[in-house]
C-alpha cells in the first residue's frame, strides 16, 4: 500500500545506532530506477527499514511511498532493525551500537530474529553468538567491545581511516597498562618515607669493598675533569701527567663501578673535555671508548648544551658550550628504564591525534609510513639537555664559608637519569659525590643514596646540603 510521506518519521532506535550516511548517491539511484523496496513501518508510522530511503525520497520531494506495516511488539522492533540492516556496510561505531544492543538483549534471555518471523530464544551470550548473527568475526567483536570500553574515541579515529582495528586494539591496551600504572603511583604518593637511607664514604671509589656484588640500583656520577682543579689530596684522580693515565685511573673507579651495578642497572656519567696545549683531546669519547672494551654497553651520548658557558677570551677557535653525558648499562637488554618517567608534553594537547610520520625516501619524494597516535604521556626526550650550569657559591649560603666545592653540577641534570634508571626506595651510588648535587636529587625522588668522597670537607659540605634537602622532603 501506499502511504502519504509526510506522516512517516524515523525510529528513533535507527537514530542512536545507525548514521544516515551517502543520502546522495541513494538519490541517484532512486531517480535513475527508482524505489526498488517499500519501507517497513510500524503502526505508529515509524520506520523500521528504509530510513536512508526515508531521508532520499524526501530530498527528492516524493509525496507518496510504497510501505509494508509490521505489528511488531515494541521491545522487539530494535531486532528487527538490526536485521534489516544486516548487509548494509556499517562504521565500527554501528557495529558496536549493535553489539551493545543484542548483549543487552541476550542478557534478557531474548533472541535475535534471523528469519523476521520467529525468535530464537538462548539461555547465554557470548561472543561467538554475536558473531554469527552480526556477520564479522568474534575477535573483531572482541576487539571493539575492548576499545570502548577503555577508551571510546579511538572507535572514531578507526570510521574516520586514521587506523585498522587491530591498531586502535593495541592503543587501548597500552592505555590500560598505562591507568593501572598512573592509579598504583597515585597510591604510593600517599606512603611518606619517615627515615631517608644516605651514607658518604670518605675514600677512593677505587675500592668500593664496603658494597656487594650488584647491590646498588644505578650510577650518576661526574668525575673530576682531567687537568682542571686541584682538589688538594693525593688520591685525587684528574692532575695525571698524561690523558692515558688519567683515563686509566677512571676504569680502576668503573671496574668497581661494574661489580657493585646489578645486571639491571645503569650507569650515567658526566664529563667535559680539556684543552691540552691547544689541543682538544676528545677525553669524553676516549673515556667511552675504554668503557666499551671493559665490557659497558653505551646506550647514549647526551650532550649537554650549558646555556651560561664559562667565557673566554680566545679568537682562533669557537667558544665551549657543550658538555656530553653518557649512558651505559652491563646488558644489552632487560635493564630497567622507566621512559614514561621521563616523557615531555607535545605541543598538540588532543592525545587522539594521529600523525602519520613523512620521511624523503631516496628519490627525494615524501613517504608517509604508518599512522601513530601520540602517547597520553608525552614524547620521549631526545638526546639533548639544555640548561645552564652551576655558578652559585653552595658553602656560603649554608653559612660555611671556609668550604666551597667549585665543579658543582646543576641538580636539573640529574633528575632525567634518576627517574627512568631507578625505582623508589632503589638505591643510587655516585663515586665521585663531591658536594652531594645526586645525593640530594636521589633524595628528592625517594631513593637511597651511597656517595664515596675523597675530600673531607666536601664530605661535610655534602651532609649539609643533603640534612637541608631533607627537611623540605
Amino acid at each position: 500500500m501506499k502511504i502519504d510521506l509526510k506522516i512517516l518519521k524515523h525510529h528513533p532506535f535507527n537514530s542512536k545506532v545507525y548514521i544516515l550516511s551517502d543520502i546522495e548517491t541513494l538519490k541517484k539511484s532512486i531517480k535513475d530506477i527508482g524505489l526498488l523496496e517499500p519501507l517497513v513501518i510500524n503502526k505508529k508510522n515509524e520506520v523500521i527499514s528504509g530510513n536512508r530511503r526515508l531521508e532520499a525520497l524526501r530530498s527528492l520531494n516524493v509525496l507518496e511511498v510504497e510501505v509494508i506495516i509490521k505489528d511488531l511488539k515494541i521491545d522487539k522492533e530494535p531486532l528487527h532493525i538490526i536485521s534489516y540492516n544486516s548487509q548494509r556496510i556499517k562504521t565500527s561505531r554501528e557495529i558496536l551500537n549493535e553489539i551493545k544492543t543484542l548483549s543487552r538483549y541476550h542478557k534478557k534471555k531474548q533472541g535475535f530474529r534471523t528469519d523476521l518471523t520467529s525468535v530464537d530464544v538462548n539461555r547465554s551470550w557470548n561472543r561467538e553468538k554475536l558473531s554469527r548473527e552480526l556477520g564479522i568475526s568474534s575477535d573483531k567483536v572482541y576487539k571493539l567491545m575492548y576499545i570502548d570500553a577503555v577508551s571510546p574515541k579511538l572507535i572514531d579515529l578507526i570510521d574516520n581511516g586514521s587506523l585498522t582495528v587491530n591498531q586502535s586494539y593495541i592503543e587501548a591496551k597500552r592505555r590500560k597498562i598505562q591507568d593501572s600504572i598512573n592509579n598504583e603511583d597515585q597510591t604510593n604518593k600517599l606512603i611518606r618515607i619517615k627515615r631517608k637511607n644516605y651514607k658518604i664514604f670518605n675514600k677512593s671509589s677505587k675500592d668500593m669493598s664496603e658494597l656487594e656484588n650488584e647491590s646498588i640500583d644505578m650510577i650518576l656520577t661526574s668525575p673530576p675533569y682531567y687537568s682542571k682543579r686541584n682538589y688538594g689530596n693525593k688520591d685525587q684522580i684528574g692532575l695525571e701527567n698524561t690523558v692515558d693515565n688519567y683515563l686509566e685511573s677512571l676504569m680502576k673507579v668503573f671496574d668497581e663501578c661494574y661489580r657493585v651495578l646489578s645486571n639491571k642497572g645503569s650507569c650515567w656519567v658526566v664529563i667535559g673535555d680539556s684543552y691540552i696545549d691547544g689541543c682538544l683531546n676528545s677525553i669524553p669519547h676516549r673515556f667511552a671508548i675504554k668503557m666499551m672494551k671493559s665490557r659497558w654497553i653505551q646506550r647514549n651520548c647526551i650532550v649537554w648544551h650549558k646555556t651560561n658557558p664559562k667565557p673566554e677570551s680566545i679568537k682562533t677557535r669557537l667558544g665551549t658550550s657543550n658538555e656530553f653525558m653518557f649512558f651505559f648499562t652491563k646488558k644489552k637488554n632487560n635493564y630497567f628504564f622507566d621512559v614514561d618517567s621521563i616523557r615531555i608534553p607535545y605541543k598538540q594537547k588532543d592525545p587522539n591525534e594521529v600523525k602519520s610520520p613523512r620521511h624523503h625516501n631516496i628519490e627525494g619524494k615524501f613517504q608517509r609510513h604508518t599512522s601513530i597516535l601520540q602517547n597520553t604521556k608525552g614524547k620521549i626526550p631526545l638526546d639533548f639537555i639544555e640548561h645552564s650550569k652551576h655558578s652559585k657559591p653552595i658553602g656560603k649560603r649554608l653559612g660555611i664559608n671556609d668550604i666551597e666545592h667549585i665543579a658543582v653540577y646543576p641538580k636539573e641534570l640529574c633528575y632525567l637519569p634518576i627517574r627512568c634508571g631507578s625505582k623508589k626506595y632503589d638505591t643510587v651510588l655516585d663515586p665521585f659525590s663531591g658536594s652531594g648535587t645526586t645525593g640530594i636529587v636521589s633524595i628528592e625522588l625517594e631513593r637511597n643514596f651511597i656517595g664515596y668522597e675523597l675530600n673531607k670537607s666536601f664530605v661535610e659540605l655534602s651532609h649539609r646540603r643533603i640534612n637541608e634537602s631533607l627537611k623540605q622532603v
